[in-house]
């Protein structure tokens, strides 16, 4: 029997501190929690002011007068607003702009004055930074309102047509930015003048 003791007490000792743990609760793993989500890209209420030039020719054919196509060109002025959002590198946004002039739009080598009472817009914006710079495509819809005087009676004349052009934007703060624009218009029946 005294064979036997050692290796009963051997096996007591190396077996003991496996029971000592075996009893324990399992181990489960947490998994992490959710990133949280994005938060949502606010959108970008803007006001502003421009002031530029209008230049085109007009060509009329109404109230039974036959006129050639006269130059005008003249100062314009306004005011505009705004909303974008940025979805990525590209922004959206739509704008809407009056504008008006306080001076005669004349050719000189006529006696037709041009009087332009409201040029208005609607329009989508979509575009990207490029440096320092935001440079857009735009397009949507003008509202023109105008009066011809030919010498005689005046004419009153309205028309809405689709506008399109490019432009660009510049921040020079953290409030405030100055950009140009180029825009397309093509009046071309304005109260049924061809």
């Amino acid at each position: 029997m005294k064979r036997y003791v050692p290796t009963l007490f051997a096996a007591c000792v190396i077996a003991g501190p496996g029971f000592a743990g075996g009893l324990a609760d399992p181990v489960i793993p947490v998994p992490p929690p959710p990133p949280p989500a994005p938060a949502p890209v606010p959108l970008d209420f803007y006001i502003g002011a421009q002031a530029g030039i209008l230049s085109g020719d007009l060509a009329f054919n109404f109230v039974g007068a036959n006129f050639e196509d006269i130059e005008i060109e003249g100062p314009l002025y306004g005011v505009h607003a705004g909303v974008q959002r940025a979805f990525g590198p590209v922004t959206l946004g739509i704008e809407i702009d009056y504008n008006t002039t306080n001076e005669d739009l004349e050719d000189s080598g006529t006696d037709i004055v041009v009087d332009l009472d409201t040029l208005a817009h609607l329009m989508l914006r979509a575009g990207t930074d490029v440096g320092p710079a935001f440079i857009y495509g735009t397009a949507g819809v003008g509202y023109a309102e105008m009066t011809v005087d030919t010498g005689g009676a005046p004419v009153d004349l309205t028309d809405t047509t689709p506008v399109y052009g490019l432009g660009a934007d510049v921040m020079v703060s953290q409030s405030f930015s100055v950009g140009a624009e180029y825009l397309v218009h093509d009046y071309e029946e304005m109260d049924g003048s061809e």
